[in-house]
């Protein structure tokens, strides 16, 4: 399991988590529910192969790997996740 590295903490890289996430802004940015979902997938598919090889990552690396994930699909979702903690 990939353990995922915060400022103060420590956490278990959860895919759901990551997928509800980019599920969210994607239908802030006006994706429709179901395009949002399939958007998820595509996205979290590519961060799984990113992690394979990682045992720990920081935050801020896997926010920058699912926003280049997502800019392949999407890049105003991925300009809106990538800037969300400014934006909201």
């Amino acid at each position: 399991m990939t353990q995922v590295l915060a400022k103060n903490s420590t956490k278990n890289y959860s895919q759901y988590r990551l997928s509800k996430a980019v599920e969210r802004v994607a239908q802030a940015n006006r994706v429709p529910v179901g395009d949002a979902q399939n958007l998820a997938q595509n996205v979290i598919r590519r961060v799984k192969n990113w992690l394979d090889d990682k045992s720990e990552v920081t935050a801020k690396e896997l926010r920058l790997a699912t926003v280049n994930a997502l800019a392949n699909y999407d890049e105003g979702t991925a300009y809106f996740y990538e800037n969300e903690n400014k934006l909201f």
